[in-house]
């Protein structure tokens, strides 16, 4: 009878690997086709208005990318009235985010949108060295018809096209043209290190599971204990986490964590913005720089995987009960995101305090030494201090 619920188990595994969404469906994908319902809740930026002349005020700029594609994706709306009235803008970027748009491997986009009859929302995108060569055009009816408001137009540009690779933090700001010119932000720029997510293949998941699904229980069958438990984990965390990356839970979870942020920042006056149709980005205002810097709260930054890891230590640590492994479980989880949050909360105030140049220290050494420490507590409590005292006790009677 263990056999055949065994078999079952096998059986139920691999379908429920086969129909698990490879994306999530809070995020739909983001087409340049002159439609803009695709942008609402999207990571973006308003401004102020009546601070550019008629036609030329930006209203506010949206930015995001789609799985498994390295395009970054843009769309730029203007204030009423503008009608057929055409607008003319550039969006800089600065390639390597070191503060600075002269260096030569930055570029800017300069961009034309003609809403007007004969045009009928036509968009030309020309990327440039910030020598002046042109490298690439793109162009298309990607913009609002000027009978349908002429406010806001659309556009794409491949990551290989800018010279950039995928979560590469880079800078960027819209500007118009002339002396005039309004620009978003007023002040500073925006920080960003697009990351587009990868959807999994879900047949090599399905054949993996099934192969460590036969060893596990080989080697639980053997009694083999030490090579059952380090297979048994290892596997079981990389399952976890090729199943939940790019899930609904990953994005529930990093939205949440966002909206946890975002309002407890709000206590300290920090200002953060939160989207929920880009879960896990958060906006943070730097204090020192003005300028705005997004943080992707992903399957990393959002304890996730650390979680994964732990649940799989947990569930197969063979000393453990049923009903402790389910405590311990439970609790473990709760614990790595709170110290998760935490480590979040000091790296964003670092930044915010500390300024930009602060992101490499606050991110890669502080918020990490802080999250280490915690963690390698949390394992000692709930992993180690369990298996010393039976151990000790073992001793004590042997």
């Amino acid at each position: 009878m263990k056999r055949i619920l065994l078999v079952i188990g096998f059986l139920l595994a691999i379908l429920g690997i086969w129909y698990w969404p490879p994306g999530s469906w809070m995020v739909s994908k983001l087409e340049v086709d002159g439609q803009f319902g695709d942008w609402q809740g999207r990571a973006f930026l308003s401004d102020a208005e009546d601070d550019g002349t008629a036609g030329q005020d930006f209203e506010k700029v949206c930015w995001g990318t789609n799985a498994n594609q390295q395009k970054l994706y843009f769309m730029i709306e203007r204030y009423l009235p503008a009608g057929e009235a055409p607008m003319n803008c550039r969006l800089f970027f600065d390639i390597n985010g070191n503060g600075s748009y002269q260096d030569r491997i930055d570029k800017f986009l300069e961009i034309s949108y003609k809403p007007g009859s004969g045009e009928r929302g036509r968009v030309s995108v020309h990327l440039y060295s910030i020598e002046g060569n042109l490298l690439a055009s793109y162009g298309g009816r990607w913009g609002e018809d000027g009978r349908d408001g002429g406010r806001r137009f659309e556009f794409g540009v491949p990551m290989k096209d800018l010279n950039v690779y995928p979560a590469q933090p880079l800078r960027f700001y819209l500007c118009g043209i002339g002396s005039a010119a309004d620009c978003l932000p007023d002040n500073g720029d925006i920080q960003w290190a697009p990351f587009p997510v990868a959807v999994k293949d879900r047949l090599p998941i399905a054949v993996f599971c099934l192969f460590w699904l036969v060893i596990t229980v080989m080697f639980y069958h053997h009694r083999i204990w030490i090579f059952y438990y380090i297979w048994a984990v290892v596997g079981c965390t990389f399952l976890l986490v090729l199943l939940l990356h790019g899930s609904l839970v990953e994005y529930k979870l990093g939205y949440q964590t966002a909206l946890v942020l975002h309002y407890l920042f709000g206590y300290f006056d920090i200002i953060t913005y939160v989207f929920d149709k880009a879960p896990g980005t958060l906006l943070v205002l730097i204090k020192v720089d003005n300028s705005w810097t997004t943080m992707d709260i992903d399957i990393e930054s959002s304890g996730l995987l650390e979680a994964c890891v732990l649940l799989a230590l947990v569930l197969f640590y063979p000393a453990f009960s049923p009903g402790k492994r389910v405590l311990f479980s439970l609790g473990g989880v709760a614990a790595v995101y709170v110290i998760n949050l935490f480590r979040l909360v000091l790296v964003i105030a670092a930044i915010h305090w500390g300024g930009r140049n602060m992101y490499f220290v606050a991110h890669t050494l502080l918020g990490r030494l802080f999250f280490f420490v915690f963690i390698v507590a949390l394992y000692w409590q709930i992993l180690t201090r369990p298996s010393l005292k039976k151990v000790r006790e073992y001793l004590d009677n042997a």
